[in-house]
């Protein structure tokens, strides 16, 4: 591997905030490690969006994101060779390559007895437990962990169903969700069986009631704060909150999360006080519209910021909708509130889009975000290997197209001009993967980059004129 790919350019942050997730992220990968060693916590095996971390902080049980272990070998552009064991078992590169990588992983740690050499940020312990949930949408994150089972026989995994609700359109979902609910109750409920056999330990459930509802006041934070990114100029872009969404996703129900969304909310205030924006002259406006990023190639936030183009929003990673908007059933019981507040996160979007003729949840999601934020172009990004969260990108724009006009005014006559009400809303497909760099070209991608923004010029200039 070339030299600058083993060492990549740091990438400029906008935020304090952003700058500080570094060791935030080193110091609980550390601490499993740690807590490894001291042998006083049990630990487990266990992926983002899962809405049980509240379940495990109160039987005591220290997270290990695998997914997140496998981003930081993509970030450091050292996950190749864990790929390259990954595949000497057989496994192909066109699978996800987050699992690859940690099967990779699993697989060298268990053979050598410690942790492969120069293990980034000191490797993933071996963990107790594991618990897996696909979601009915992500075969990986169900097989993943039966795969290093292989190379781990005596750690126990719990499979957790929670489905990904996916209704009817054109049916009110209240009609069914009964149903969903006593379904994700009963797997939670489940869950906390499994870890109390596993720590020996009996649910605390008025500590469960405490840190689900410091959960929902940081759900409540976290959308107020990212809320302050309408402001023009935007004091934070999704570079920046590629990074923020660390504690959203990894540290929830501890108080290190909540306390750093009151720091961020406090920095975006100031920021925007000032007038002071993500970059010095903010011309262009940008969502990005879908996808996880590439994260060998962040640095490609600051080239989009270098051409004068911002990120107000992103879906990928906004992983909150404000709990008094979810018209949530009341329940003093934490674990059914739990399963309503998944419900109620996954069909956020569902009134809204049947109060749209065409629309769909997902696509209603977009076009909210273009009002509300200003946005004047979306980019969007296809990894190869993560089929699951990417596939459906491409039809979402086309959706979009039907709304927005799909080519700039320039290339329309006078006569179209006057016949179109749609407003211009060029979009930009990226494609490379999540943390194989073999499947990316920098100039390729840049190249991309500026023939967009030559378009997102043109019609700035059309507009002016």
């Amino acid at each position: 591997m070339a030299e600058e790919q083993k060492k990549p350019k740091k990438r400029m942050t906008a935020t304090q905030a952003a700058a500080s997730i570094g060791p935030m992220v080193k110091e609980f990968i550390v601490g499993t490690n740690r807590a490894r060693a001291e042998g006083k916590k049990k630990l487990a095996y266990t992926f983002i969006v899962c809405h049980h971390e509240e379940i495990l902080h109160a039987l005591d049980v220290l997270p290990i994101w695998t997914e997140n272990f496998a981003g930081i070998c993509g970030a450091k552009r050292d996950a190749e060779r864990f790929l390259q064991r990954a595949e000497s078992l057989g496994l192909s590169r066109s699978l996800c390559t987050y699992a690859l990588c940690g099967i990779g992983f699993d697989q060298w740690r268990e053979e050598l007895g410690t942790m492969p050499p120069e293990a980034p940020w000191g490797g993933m312990a071996k963990p107790d437990f594991m618990i897996s949930s696909g979601q009915i949408l992500c075969d990986p994150r169900a097989k993943w962990y039966q795969a290093s089972q292989q190379f781990m026989p005596d750690v126990p995994i719990y499979n957790m169903d929670l489905p990904y609700p996916l209704f009817e359109k054109n049916l009110d979902h209240r009609e069914v969700r009964d149903y969903y609910h006593k379904y994700i109750v009963k797997e939670l409920r489940g869950l906390v069986a499994f870890v109390e056999e596993r720590t020996g330990r009996k649910m605390d459930y008025d500590r469960l009631r405490e840190l689900v509802d410091l959960s929902d006041r940081t759900w409540n934070l976290i959308h107020e704060t990212y809320e302050l990114r309408r402001a023009v100029p935007c004091p934070m872009g999704t570079g920046d909150a590629m990074n923020t969404m660390v504690p959203m996703c990894f540290k929830m129900a501890t108080q290190e999360a909540y306390d750093f969304f009151l720091g961020l909310n406090k920095e975006l205030k100031e920021k925007i006080a000032r007038g002071e924006g993500e970059i010095e002259n903010e011309k262009y406006r940008l969502m990005w519209g879908g996808g996880l990023p590439a994260w060998f190639a962040l640095n490609d936030f600051n080239y989009f910021n270098s051409k004068g183009a911002s990120f107000p929003v992103e879906t990928t990673y906004r992983m909150v909708a404000p709990i008094h908007e979810m018209d949530l059933p009341e329940t003093r019981d934490p674990i059914e509130h739990l399963a309503w507040r998944w419900l109620g996160y996954f069909t956020f979007w569902y009134d809204k889009a049947r109060n749209r003729p065409g629309s769909e949840p997902d696509v209603e999601r977009l076009i909210n975000y273009i009002e509300d934020y200003k946005i004047d172009g979306v980019v969007m990004h296809e990894a190869f290997s993560c089929r699951t969260w990417h596939v459906g990108l491409i039809w979402q724009i086309h959706q979009l197209s039907k709304i927005y006009k799909p080519i700039p005014v320039l290339m329309l006559t006078k006569d179209r001009q006057k016949e179109s009400s749609k407003r211009e809303l060029p979009s930009l497909i990226l494609e490379s993967d999540i943390i194989d760099i073999t499947s990316y070209s920098e100039v390729d991608t840049r190249n991309k980059i500026d023939a967009f923004i030559e378009t997102l010029e043109s019609i700035r200039q059309s507009k002016a004129a």
